[in-house]
């Protein structure tokens, strides 16, 4: 038994488009199903109340072939721009994605390894100026003693080639990254870690850990974020 016509067969009845060696066993099962029968109705009153309602003139059959040319290359424009639109904004989040986890990636190698830092101080006065000429930027290091952070110390890292200051920062037994590279584009988010990231005096900031959204939240605002 054949099943309920889909939408597009139901358009394609109504427009006349049926291949005729489907026809017989489509005009069978519209005779014994109420509810496609009425949808292929439907369709068709609603085609002819828009012909009724729509001025028509007849043009020379020149203009209407162009017309029709022109008609056909625009839909295809169209139609075209809008699967690049969609593919691109489907690699773009990807490839945020794909970067989140890069970082939380990271985030996890570096506090795994022997020596996650290689300037280990408390005091800012230290850290911010050992990133003198390591890295093309100078490093904001605020000053965190009236809030819940301490920072443990630094490190110069590398990420698509690019040089960045690595900032340990602790919560009381959580450890928070805070990268900081030049110019890096919107990073989206990944399930491994929460991930906050902002923008300041040119510099891109992205705090990674295994802790609240509100902890990395304030985080941010310590640093003017």
């Amino acid at each position: 038994m054949m099943q309920d016509l889909t939408a597009e067969e139901v358009e394609r009845y109504a427009d006349g488009e049926i291949a005729p060696e489907s026809l017989p066993e489509i005009e069978a099962h519209l005779r014994d199903c109420s509810r496609c029968a009425n949808a292929v109705l439907g369709v068709m009153q609603m085609k002819r109340a828009v012909r009724a309602a729509m001025p028509r003139f007849t043009p020379k059959r020149p203009l209407v072939l162009r017309k029709r040319a022109s008609q056909t290359f625009v839909w295809f424009a169209a139609a075209a721009a809008l699967i690049v639109i969609a593919i691109g904004s489907e690699m773009l989040v990807l490839s945020r994605n794909t970067s989140a986890r890069e970082l939380a990636d990271l985030h996890s190698t570096i506090l795994a390894s022997a020596n996650p830092i290689d300037v280990v101080s408390t005091d800012r006065h230290t850290v911010k100026p050992w990133f003198e000429g390591r890295v093309p930027f100078a490093v904001n290091v605020p000053d965190l003693s009236a809030t819940p952070f301490r920072l443990i110390g630094g490190r110069v890292v590398f990420w698509h080639g690019r040089p960045g200051a690595y900032l340990l920062v602790s919560k009381g037994a959580h450890k928070i990254s805070l990268f900081v590279f030049e110019s890096l584009p919107s990073l989206g988010s990944t399930p491994q870690m929460t991930i906050d990231e902002w923008r300041a005096n040119g510099l891109t900031y992205v705090a990674v850990g295994d802790v609240s959204r509100d902890d990395l939240e304030a985080l941010r605002r310590a640093y003017g974020g």
